[in-house]
């Protein structure tokens, strides 16, 4: 039955000053507001009834298409939770009115949710074989995203899109899972040079592979964010905290809780939350997993990442109605750039926004100018692999990438 006493998202939405204007968009301003304002009402735990007079009515709009509703999902990779709402309100005794319009669209996508099904069920059994190879050869692994955290947060590994499989390993395992893997039938996606590999090994956080036979895509962690990024994880902490989750019958090592809850807030943020499913993935692990929260506290403090793991808790809270202790609201209020972020994150769904907004949105998510600094530095003057990619310079010239980065970004945002 639904829950007639929370607010819907409709609700929560009108509370920020995101509503349709007149803008560049005219007439599709209202259809793309109103897409978010579905996928969002598809993604509760239990809609309200205004969230599901909003998703009928939505499905009703004379103009809607299916590729609208296939494109905005896949892009928040929540189509599956989409098709599951539409199939529960189709089966919904007390709307057999609409009955008709809602099994028009489920037919339509049920073979986009099929497709996922079965990616999935490939992708996960690759997974397991992966991970029994890391095993067999002493290699230490923690599976996390994909299928583990389908298993974990969704309790069904095919209701969560992933394009590929995820693992965390220690940095000098890097070239003994390189051999295992190409032994395996994968293959790295770059192809470097010996002075291109250094440098990735060094600053980058992690290497893909694909098996083009099978159409996986893998990739190999031994970080979560490049050496030079202003503030760094604890990773010696997500060894030591570890569980096991059950994939068709094997148990698979996978993130404590704690630990991933952490590494959600953080990698959502550093991406500024462009997909719901990234909240979506906080809210279920919130309510399906006892989380100790001042070991949560205790993590963002030491490392600085107050405002990101804040920041995300807040949009959780905000969309899903995520249950958390007052405490942890109580945190949250002292952090007062965590509500313009949240309305930054939202508006930027309606109306994509510029690299420069960006970046001003992500200095506001460090703890100071020292790491601000840092920031601008590495985006601005330091060279990314993307100077190594375009100029192979030989050894005694590698000074020259600090002219090379300035270069091409001038080129690429001033010069047409």
């Amino acid at each position: 039955m639904p829950n007639n006493t929370k607010p819907s998202i409709n609700q929560q939405l009108k509370k920020l000053n995101i509503a349709p204007t007149g803008n560049a968009l005219g007439v599709h301003s209202e259809l793309i507001f109103n897409e978010i304002k579905f996928l969002i009402a598809c993604c509760q735990t239990d809609p309200s009834e205004e969230d599901t007079e909003f998703i009928l009515s939505y499905l009703s709009t004379p103009s809607l298409s299916l590729s609208t509703i296939t494109s905005m999902a896949s892009r928040h990779g929540i189509l599956p939770l989409v098709y599951k709402t539409i199939k529960n309100l189709s089966q919904s005794d007390s709307l057999n009115a609409q009955r008709s319009t809602l099994n028009t669209f489920l037919s339509e996508l049920k073979p986009y949710y099929m497709s996922i099904v079965q990616r999935n069920m490939l992708m996960t059994s690759e997974l397991i074989k992966i991970m029994d190879l890391l095993r067999k050869n002493s290699i230490e692994a923690l599976a996390f995203k994909g299928p583990a955290l389908a298993q974990m947060v969704y309790e069904d590994i095919t209701l969560r899109q992933y394009s590929d499989l995820d693992v965390l390993t220690r940095k000098e395992n890097i070239y003994k899972i390189d051999s295992l893997l190409k032994a395996y039938g994968y293959k790295r996606l770059l192809t470097l040079t010996p002075i291109q590999e250094k440098v990735w090994i060094k600053y980058a956080h992690d290497m893909g592979f694909i098996h083009k036979q099978k159409g996986v895509h893998f990739e190999m962690h031994w970080s979560f964010l490049d050496e030079d990024y202003p503030m760094q994880v604890n990773l010696e902490n997500f060894w030591k905290e570890t569980q096991t989750v059950k994939l068709n019958g094997h148990d698979i090592s996978t993130f404590s809780n704690e630990n991933l809850l952490y590494y959600l807030c953080i990698h959502g943020s550093k991406h500024l939350w462009e997909r719901v499913e990234w909240i979506k993935d906080i809210d279920l692990l919130i309510r399906k997993h006892k989380v100790n929260w001042e070991i949560i506290i205790q993590k963002a403090k030491e490392n600085n990442f107050e405002k990101m793991v804040y920041l995300g808790l807040s949009l959780s809270v905000f969309l899903f109605h995520t249950p958390l202790p007052k405490s942890i609201h109580n945190e949250i209020v002292q952090y007062p750039q965590v509500e313009p972020l949240s309305e930054f994150v939202l508006q930027s769904w309606k109306t994509p926004k510029s690299t420069f907004a960006k970046t001003a949105a992500m200095l506001k998510l460090f703890p100071g100018t020292k790491e601000q600094i840092k920031y601008l530095h590495k985006v601005i003057l330091k060279p990314s692999f993307n100077e190594y990619w375009h100029i192979d310079l030989p050894k005694e010239f590698s000074w020259a990438y600090y002219l090379v980065r300035p270069y091409l970004l001038i080129k690429k945002y001033f010069i047409t």
